[in-house]
C-alpha cells in the first residue's frame, strides 16, 4: 500500500509538473505571437496608432467568428501585407472568414491563399484552385484574370451580401466552431498571462545583458578557465577509457576469479 501511494503521488506530481511546463510553453508562444504581430502591424501600417487600430480590429473580428484567435492572429500578418489600413484589413478579414467556412480550409491557410490571390491574381493560389474557389468566383478554367478583377469578385461573392457572405455565420453551428470558442478562451488567458510575464523577464534580461557587458573581460577569463578544466577532464577520461580497453582481458580474468572464489566459499 505504501509503495502504491508513493507511485501515485509521484505520478501526480509528474503530471502537475508536465502540465505547468506545457502552460508556460503555451504562454510564451501566445505572448511571442501577439508581440511580433503588434510590431508587424506597426511597421506595415506606418504608425503605432494605425498598427494598434489594426490589432484591435483583428481582436474584435476574432471575438465574433467561429475561428480560433490563435489561427486568426497567425493569418492576420499575411492579410496586413495586402491591406492599406485597418479599415481595409477588417473587410479582408470578413472575406477570409467566409472563404475558410465555405471551403473547409483553416483560417491561416486561407489567409495565405488570399494574400497570394490579392497580390498575384487567382492563378497564384494553388490551394484555392483545388478547392473550387475559382469556380465560386465565376471564373472559367483557363481564363486570364487580373488582380483587380480577382479582388473585386472576392468582395462581391464573399462579402457585401454575396452568395457566400453568410458562410461564417452558418459555420458557427458546427462542433468545430464550438471547439474554437473554447480554444479562444484559453488563448486569451495565455495572452493575459504573457503580458506581465514578458514584462518581468525583459527587465531581468536587460539587467543581465548590462551585467554581461560591464563584466565582459572577467566573464571571458572565467570562460577560459572553465574550458581548460573541461578539456583536462576529457583528457583524463580518455586516458581512463584507454586503460580499460588495454587491460580489458585482465579485468575479465579478475572478475572470473572473484566469482570463482565466491562460489567456492559458498559451496564450502
Amino acid at each position: 500500500l505504501g509503495t502504491t501511494l508513493k507511485v501515485g503521488v509521484g505520478v501526480g506530481l509528474a503530471a502537475v509538473t508536465l502540465g505547468i511546463g506545457k502552460f508556460v510553453k503555451d504562454t510564451f508562444a501566445a505572448g511571442k505571437l501577439t508581440e511580433s504581430l503588434q510590431v508587424r502591424f506597426k511597421l506595415l501600417f506606418g504608425t503605432v496608432k494605425e498598427g494598434s487600430k489594426a490589432f484591435d480590429v483583428m481582436n474584435k473580428f476574432a471575438s465574433k467568428v467561429p475561428f480560433s484567435l490563435e489561427a486568426i492572429a497567425a493569418g492576420s500578418g499575411n492579410l496586413a501585407v495586402i491591406s492599406k489600413d485597418a479599415s481595409e484589413l477588417n473587410k479582408i478579414l470578413e472575406v477570409t472568414g467566409n472563404v475558410a467556412a465555405a471551403t473547409g480550409l483553416d483560417f491561416r491557410q486561407t489567409a495565405e491563399q488570399i494574400q497570394r490571390s490579392f497580390a498575384g491574381g487567382i492563378a497564384s493560389a494553388d490551394v484555392f484552385r483545388e478547392r473550387g474557389v475559382r469556380a465560386m468566383l465565376g471564373f472559367e478554367v483557363g481564363a486570364k484574370v487580373s488582380i483587380e478583377e480577382t479582388k473585386k469578385r472576392f468582395f462581391e461573392v464573399f462579402a457585401n451580401g454575396g452568395q457566400f457572405s453568410k458562410a461564417t455565420k452558418d459555420f458557427e453551428q458546427t462542433l468545430e466552431a464550438q471547439v474554437s470558442f473554447v480554444q479562444d478562451a484559453y488563448f486569451r488567458f495565455r495572452q493575459a498571462a504573457a503580458e506581465p510575464l514578458f514584462g518581468g523577464l525583459k527587465e531581468q534580461l536587460i539587467e543581465l545583458v548590462g551585467d554581461f557587458k560591464k563584466n565582459d573581460a572577467q566573464l571571458k577569463i572565467l570562460a577560459t578557465r572553465v574550458g581548460k578544466s573541461l578539456a583536462k577532464g576529457f583528457e583524463n577520461l580518455g586516458k581512463f577509457i584507454k586503460f580499460v580497453v588495454d587491460n580489458f582481458y585482465l579485468l575479465i580474468k579478475s572478475i572470473k576469479l572473484f566469482i570463482a572464489i565466491k562460489v567456492a566459499i559458498f559451496v564450502g
